[in-house]
């Protein structure tokens, strides 16, 4: 792996893609411990499940924390494996596929982490991310809304009530119906 490569990660739970992960950084931990890198809040995943580690070579090696349900790269239980690029670490529900890539940000120095391909996957939000979500649109609802400036000179004709409307809509369609019947009946 070259110095402009980077770990790619695609979590997916039972087959359905979850969220995109890049990483550039020699240790990757997985896990139901909401500081892990790559957090997964489900029961069958232990706080610390596994985690991959880049090796003095530049490849990344699984290494299973002690989990309660096992770790496993291509359905073969493992405590410790070379990953190579296009494998699948499988954990609880959750597939991990790995992929090593090319950087393709130019001459960008930090990290890039978290990063969800909205177009294609669904994002799976945080409580924390998803509450600030909803709070930065509670301020914009909040926020108070200037109103046009009156036009000078020009008044615009008064609209009728809605019920004085209805009121004459009904007197109306009252006396044509009865004239109607007035005619015909009538004769």
């Amino acid at each position: 792996m070259a110095d402009t490569d980077v770990l790619k990660l695609r979590l997916a739970l039972m087959g359905r893609p979850v969220r995109n992960y890049t990483f550039d950084k020699s240790m990757i931990s997985i896990g139901r411990d909401p500081e892990s890198d790559v957090f997964v809040d489900n029961p069958g995943v232990s706080r610390d499940h596994f985690r991959l580690e880049r090796t003095p070579a530049g490849e990344y090696q699984v290494v299973d924390l002690g989990s309660a349900n096992g770790t496993f790269l291509n359905d073969q239980s493992v405590n410790t494996a070379l990953v190579r690029n296009n494998d699948v670490v499988r954990f609880g529900k959750y597939t991990l596929w790995v992929g090593y890539g090319q950087d393709r940000r130019s001459g960008a120095e930090e990290v890039r982490r978290n990063t969800a391909d909205t177009e294609k996957h669904t994002v799976v939000l945080s409580r924390s991310e998803l509450g600030n979500m909803l709070e930065a649109a509670r301020e914009k609802e909040a926020a108070p809304q200037v109103a046009p400036a009156p036009v000078v000179g020009r008044t615009a004709p008064a609209a009728p009530a809605p019920f004085a409307a209805i009121a004459i809509a009904f007197v109306l369609g009252v006396l044509l119906g009865a004239g109607a019947i007035w005619l015909v009946l009538g004769r």
